[in-house]
């Protein structure tokens, strides 16, 4: 209906600028677990607290991997995503923070913004079991996945969203000819039936009224 096309260009502009508030916070999260360039302090907060992040997922891809049937590739791969060996877990920090940077910048694209979407979603889900594990605070990671899962469901921010909102009308199909034609044809065809009758009062005879050339249709 029409407040159906009204609402969605609306739902569509709150997407919009929930992505890029998002795509912010996210940017901002993800290079601080990268680098102390820009917050020394907190990068090093996140350094320390990693070191007890790691060992609650360490059980949990070891799991994974054997249930795979991996198990000659699990140091490899732990080494890759997890911890070099130094038991810092900085590797794992450093790829949530690369992970966080990608799906920032892909917040911003309406082509990614959906798989980046859930991809944050996903690794939201994950920083609250931790926290919950460990018994520390996890209110801003549930914000931010609240925020996540409103935006999934809110429709899209593309100019497109106000014409899928409400059905177009169907347009009557065209039969080729305009009134003025159709009603051209109609006198033509009473003309031809004129002349013919005319044809056969002249080689038949026709009744008195019909006599003078001029036919009644």
């Amino acid at each position: 209906g029409e407040s159906a096309r009204r609402r969605t260009p609306t739902m569509g502009r709150v997407n919009t600028i929930l992505g890029m508030v998002l795509s912010f916070a996210f940017i901002m999260a993800g290079s601080q677990k990268i680098t102390p360039t820009i917050n020394p302090e907190v990068h090093e907060y996140l350094a320390t607290n990693a070191k007890s992040w790691g060992p609650v997922w360490v059980p949990l891809f070891r799991k994974a991997m054997t249930t795979l049937g991996l198990d000659e590739q699990t140091g490899a791969v732990e080494k890759l995503l997890l911890d070099d060996g130094s038991k810092t877990y900085g590797v794992m920090l450093t790829n949530i923070g690369y992970l966080e940077c990608v799906c920032a910048a892909m917040l911003l694209s309406s082509l990614f913004s959906g798989i980046a979407t859930i991809l944050l979603i996903c690794t939201m889900g994950g920083a609250i079991y931790t926290h919950l594990q460990l018994d520390q605070p996890f209110v801003p990671a549930a914000a931010l996945l609240t925020l996540l899962v409103i935006k999934l469901i809110l429709p899209g921010g593309d100019a497109s969203s106000a014409e899928k909102g409400g059905a177009k009308p169907k347009k009557k199909p065209s039969t080729g000819r305009s009134k003025k034609d159709e009603t051209a044809q109609i006198l033509a065809q009473k003309n031809m039936k004129g002349r013919l009758l005319g044809l056969d009062c002249a080689v038949w005879g026709c009744p008195a009224s019909s006599r003078g050339g001029e036919v009644e249709i």
